[in-house]
């Protein structure tokens, strides 16, 4: 089984010679290595590392778990529509009356009762019960809200594919700005001394002008492109920083050797991958939708039907006036016919087939994005992959190169320039590969993503691979 990578070492003495120049760089890249959040807590290294602490911080994905926690709620909810609906009532009730029990001159009026005196205090409870026994709306209402809650769950089972994306993304980030610098220092030093062998030996009388404003040239633009590449690496920084809540500190070994990393993650075909469409998350939320829309449809064009229920109650009634106390036991069976609603049934259907009709398109889209994003991954994978494959072997010739320059300086037979000219070119194919490296990692977490198959694995195995690579 073919290894994920591979590598290659080069064998060479870079010849470097302290100047004032160097001294400065050197100041510089110290100062832009300080950690932008000095108060923030270091975390481990690592893409695995720093999911988990993404995880704990992450306020996009803390939004998606309290709604998915709300929403499972709405199962419970509507089956206690389809439940008994049991209820205590008690009450005390004062009453001061003025009627014919209490006028003298009524022959309804008895001194020896309590209701002639006009003030009654009265005490009741009530125990009723209620249990549907043909509710078709809430049963359809209770599968819809099921439909909602599988919906759910996959809205935040993507919103954490997202996050190990947008982690992994931005780590990446963080880890290409540092080999961009790493490497622009490099590129620097060697434009440096080259400028300075210009110079000498144009003192001597053997050089040109021309050679010596060329060499200051690129050493100018090279410069240029340190400082970019700290300012990236520093914004990089503080984007993963607001994702993990700390600072992360990439290795530095995986810095210096991220050019020995060769992996090689593409495997089947692109048929094959375009028939897992379906395992993308946002895919099965949008499925779930229909399901939701199909069973509110039908809940709303239930509300037509008519409804059964039955009722049980006991009433229990204790008064100073004796005609008022009671014990009643009720048992009833409630039909319940809808006839006339002003037309919100019809208008609360209409507005359900809207809906379905709106998820159907919204699956349609989906799938028809996804499967174009799945064909870009893909084909950006093998690109980027030849890229890689072609990178290595020009990387292996100019190491070939900068060690034949070196071998030809040591025997007296070649010139320092023509080495550091080597030097140079070595540095900015390493360039590329970081560049090329990070746009085949990030097609690779796409394809996963869209495919329904990324989780923190991947991130492990990423790790392993750059541990493995700077060893």
């Amino acid at each position: 089984m073919p290894s994920l990578f591979s590598a290659q070492k080069h064998i060479g003495k870079w010849v470097r010679y302290p100047t004032s120049h160097l001294n400065k760089i050197t100041t510089v890249l110290l100062l832009s290595s300080v950690s932008i959040g000095v108060s923030a807590a270091t975390i481990a290294n690592g893409l695995e590392e720093t999911l988990s602490a993404a995880m704990q911080n992450d306020p996009m994905l803390k939004k998606a778990y309290y709604q998915y926690q709300a929403q499972q709620q709405e199962d419970e909810i509507s089956f206690s529509n389809l439940l008994p609906d049991i209820r205590l009532n008690a009450a005390y009730q004062y009453e001061d009356s003025d009627n014919i029990y209490t006028d003298v001159n009524s022959s309804s009026y008895d001194p020896d009762l309590e209701r002639s005196g006009g003030e009654l205090d009265d005490y009741y409870w009530k125990l009723s019960l209620r249990q549907p026994l043909f509710d078709y709306s809430s049963y359809k209402g209770y599968q819809r809200d099921k439909a909602l809650i599988k919906e759910s769950e996959y809205r935040y089972q993507r919103a954490e594919q997202e996050l190990i994306y947008r982690v992994a993304d931005q780590y990446l980030s963080v880890l290409l700005a540092s080999q961009k610098v790493y490497l622009n220092q490099e590129k620097l030093e060697a434009l440096e001394l080259k400028r300075t062998q210009e110079l000498r030996t144009q003192e001597l009388g053997i050089g040109n002008k021309l050679n010596v404003l060329r060499v200051t040239s690129s050493r100018d633009l090279a410069k240029s492109d340190l400082l970019r590449s700290q300012s990236e690496l520093k914004d990089a920084k503080t984007l993963l920083q607001n994702i993990t809540g700390h600072t992360v500190y990439i290795p530095q070994k995986w810095v210096q050797n991220g050019h020995s990393l060769i992996p090689n993650f593409i495997s089947g075909k692109e048929s094959d991958w375009l028939a897992d469409i379906y395992s993308n998350l946002s895919v099965k939320e949008a499925q779930s939708s229909i399901e939701k829309q199909e069973h509110n449809v039908a809940a709303r064009k239930a509300a037509h039907l008519p409804t059964v229920s039955f009722n049980l109650s006991y009433y229990d009634r204790v008064s100073d006036d004796d005609q008022r106390t009671r014990q009643d036991l009720v048992a009833s069976v409630e039909l319940n016919v809808p006839i006339y609603s002003g037309g919100r049934t019809q208008a609360n259907i209409k507005k359900a087939e809207a809906e379905y009709q709106a998820s159907q398109i919204d699956l349609d889209y989906l799938v028809s994005d996804k499967t174009q994003q799945i064909q870009l991954a893909y084909n950006r994978l093998l690109s980027f992959k030849d890229r890689l494959n072609a990178l290595v072997e020009s990387e292996k010739s100019s190491a070939a190169l900068l060690e034949a320059a070196e071998r030809q300086q040591s025997l007296s037979l070649g010139d320092q320039v023509a080495v550091l000219e080597a030097r140079t070119q070595l540095v900015d194919i390493r360039l590329q590969f970081a560049q090329t490296l990070n746009d085949y990692l990030l097609s690779d977490l796409s394809l996963l993503l869209e495919t329904g198959k990324l989780d923190n694995s991947r991130l492990a195995t990423y790790d392993n691979l750059f541990e493995m690579a700077a060893k």
